[in-house]
């Protein structure tokens, strides 16, 4: 049975004669005559009674196809519909991986814009580290990243910088460091530092660090990829942070002043915020749509970034 074979008996049944469907379906009474024939040939059974003049009556058999058929051309319907949505982004889903690199605020922007526009889009966002997020990516369950550019070859991955910021560091106010300017590792070294734990390769520079100096290495850190736990930690006890400013230029602005910014300069780490996204498998219309509203957020607010310095916000996927 062909959709094309089922709509036609479908209109033959509803007007109640070859003679006035045939219009309907674009035919000849005698080819859509033998377009029936044909469909009853291929089922084995006979289901229009005709009469004289072409009207015509379904047998038992052609009212059991009637419901199938309208279910099947339903279904074929509500397919193209879903389809189609697809395509023009109207419908499905975006799963979006949230790196600590990416301004909060660019992310935002993008999502209320795409949701004021496309409203039955389905959107998913996912906060963590982006070496964390990577495989996640890699196996299909996020379309794309808003994230840090880690460095070293991702297997089948494009990368978009956006811009490119340094790392900050970063201990709640009472800290005895606080206050004091023009620090070196040195005064750093006996203070427990918090790291995350899906990304050691920060840990790793910090010591580097103290090592080219003709210093040992922090004897205590603390591993964590919680976000909220971490600030937490940090405003209890003197604990030392580096970290992207994107992660946490909302509460060094902010009137309580717990979380404050110390001033030393070394390691100095440059990340570069990037949209990152399978190079082989093409992204569903909603994905490359979204990541085109982050592009245009980032312009937008780029200059605004006290920490960043633009990368390609102008130019075109």
């Amino acid at each position: 049975m062909e959709i094309k074979q089922l709509r036609r008996f479908l209109a033959v049944v509803e007007t109640g004669s070859l003679t006035a469907a045939a219009p309907t379906v674009g035919l000849t009474q005698q080819a859509l005559g033998a377009s029936i024939s044909n469909l009853e040939k291929e089922l084995g059974v006979t289901l229009l009674d005709r009469g004289p003049g072409g009207v015509t009556t379904p047998t038992s058999y052609g009212m059991m196809l009637v419901a199938h058929a309208k279910s099947i051309l339903s279904s074929e319907n509500r397919a193209r519909e879903e389809l189609h949505a697809f395509r023009d982004a109207r419908g499905g889903s975006v799963r979006i991986g949230i790196g600590e690199a990416f301004a909060p605020e660019i992310i935002a922007e993008a999502v209320c814009d795409f949701h004021r526009a496309r409203p039955d889009v389905t959107i998913t966002l996912i906060e963590g580290y982006t070496e964390a997020l990577l495989p996640r990516l890699e196996d299909g369950d996020l379309d794309f990243i808003a994230g840090s550019d880690v460095g070293g070859p991702q297997n089948g991955l494009l990368k978009f910088p956006i811009y490119s910021c340094q790392d900050v560091f970063i201990a709640r106010a009472q800290h005895p460091l606080a206050q004091k300017r023009d620090l070196r590792l040195k005064d750093l070294q006996k203070f427990t530092w918090m790291a995350p734990k899906s990304r050691p390769a920060d840990a790793a520079l910090i010591n580097d660090a103290f090592a080219r100096a003709g210093l040992a290495g922090p004897a205590r850190f603390i591993w964590t990829d919680a976000p909220m736990v971490g600030t937490h930690l940090l405003m209890m006890d003197d604990i030392v942070f580096m970290t992207s400013p994107a992660m946490v230029i909302g509460r060094l602005m902010s009137r309580d002043n717990a979380i404050v910014m110390l001033d030393i300069h070394e390691p100095r780490v440059e990340r570069r915020a990037a949209l990152i996204y399978p190079d082989r498998t093409r992204l569903n219309p909603s994905a490359m749509l979204l990541m085109d509203a982050v592009r245009t957020a980032a312009h937008h607010q780029i200059g605004e970034l006290s920490y960043a310095t633009p990368l390609n916000v102008e130019q075109p996927f």
